[in-house]
């Protein structure tokens, strides 16, 4: 009761703002019928009557990660119609690209207000429901269960607690299966009122998200990238302001010592392309943008999707959000896939376990700061056998954590047998 109501005065409070932002910058348009659950019709001829399978993800990297789950359920359960769902706009294009004809539909999940579920889910009829990484929406769980579907969760993490454990234990009841990714999330998730009968340890999709380029490929890349030949790269993904600075300090103070170096800086959100470019600028950087084709000494990603490819060309990785402490470090598993060393801030997010068995396996190395960045940067560019060493044990680790995949979809595959 207390929840519904502090969703809906939310509602009413940043209605203005969608509004505004909607008219006068463009954002949230395509969204708001969808997140109210009003579907289109052409959507809606692909969920004839019941049984569909609805996946959900938060965000671009939660739909990454989730694509070879969808992939492998997909398989064991053909005959059923899919929908995928996310929440932001960068989730939608991402989905787009990864799962356009694997699932029958993709579409903006609705607002967790009961007459928005209400609606969606009498539109859809879903027999299964699963929400991946734990993007948990209290009324969309209860309401789906009430209505007949298996309710999961894939690739479940816990993090701090945000309601009291009565509240959450009611929620937990609705969900059928929980499929956390280590055995400390599987603790946290009972300790806040999950059924312990129903939580099961079963990895993190993540390790599964990613698949490396093919090795012939590789020239053809750097030189579509306007690489130069003999020069070492770096490649900064999902960096915020407070990693831009450090990132392009350090490039210019080993290019000012002789290092060949060319940086690769993917801006987590493409709001930071034109701030990033005067920042190289000031800095005496030429820069350059990927879709404006020309070069430098840094290369700013303004295209969305083509991080992880870009990791395929680094010498060393730096990956962002770590000198955020109200943000944490994003996919740290990424640049592993692709063998090359990562350097990470000390603050960690939601990606704190992760990180820390990043640095037990000695595949990645924290820097505190801008110029203990540099300094990593130095050694590592320098000293190539120490560069294959962080590769060898990044490869150890994904090999100790691949199959989570196919794992989740097995159980939950189950649920509708």
């Amino acid at each position: 009761m207390v929840y519904n109501v502090a969703l809906h005065v939310g509602a009413l409070l940043c209605l203005p703002f969608w509004l505004v932002a909607r008219l006068f910058r463009g954002r949230y348009r395509g969204q708001f019928k969808e997140r109210m659950g009003i579907l289109p019709d052409d959507l809606l001829r692909a969920f004839p009557g019941e049984g569909a399978v609805w996946i959900h993800a938060a965000s671009a990297g939660e739909t990454a990660a989730a694509a070879p789950l969808v992939r492998r359920l997909r398989d064991l359960l053909p005959r059923r119609p899919f929908l995928f769902t996310v929440t932001s706009r960068y989730g939608k294009e991402m989905a787009v690209r990864r799962l356009s004809g694997v699932v029958d539909a993709i579409a903006f999940s609705p607002l967790d207000l009961p007459l928005f579920c209400r609606r969606f889910l009498r539109r859809v009829r879903p027999s299964l429901y699963v929400m991946v990484e734990t993007d948990l929406w209290p009324n969309l769980v209860v309401l789906a269960k009430r209505r007949g579907a298996k309710v999961a969760v894939a690739s479940g993490h816990a993090g701090p607690r945000t309601f009291p454990r009565p509240f959450w234990r009611s929620v937990f009841r609705s969900i059928d299966l929980l499929l956390m990714q280590s055995e400390s999330d599987a603790r946290h998730i009972v300790a806040r009122g999950a059924p312990a009968e129903r939580v099961r340890v079963a990895g993190n999709l993540k390790f599964d998200g990613a698949a490396r380029m093919e090795a012939t490929a590789l020239p053809a890349w750097r030189a579509e990238l306007k690489l130069p030949g003999g020069a070492r790269v770096l490649v900064a993904g999902s960096t915020l302001l407070e990693d831009e600075a450090p990132v392009l300090d350090a490039v210019r103070a080993l290019r000012a010592e002789g290092i060949d170096l060319v940086a690769v800086v993917a801006p987590r959100r493409q709001e930071r392309v034109a701030p990033l470019l005067e920042a190289c600028a000031a800095r005496g950087l030429p820069a350059a943008t990927r879709t404006g084709g020309g070069s430098g000494a840094v290369l700013v990603l303004d295209t969305m999707g083509e991080l992880q490819r870009a990791y395929e060309v680094a010498d060393v990785a730096y990956v962002g959000g770590g000198f955020t402490p109200e943000v944490g470090l994003h996919n740290v598993i990424e640049p592993l896939v692709c063998e090359a060393p990562v350097l990470m801030g000390p603050h960690r997010g939601k990606a704190r376990r992760l990180a820390e068995e990043v640095l037990r396996a000695g595949a990645g190395v924290e820097v505190v700061d801008g110029a203990a960045l540099a300094a990593e940067l130095r050694a590592l560019l320098l000293d190539g056998g120490r560069r294959d060493a962080l590769a060898a044990a990044g490869r150890g680790l994904l090999a100790a954590h691949r199959g989570a995949a196919d794992r989740q979809a097995g159980s939950l595959a189950e649920l509708l047998r």
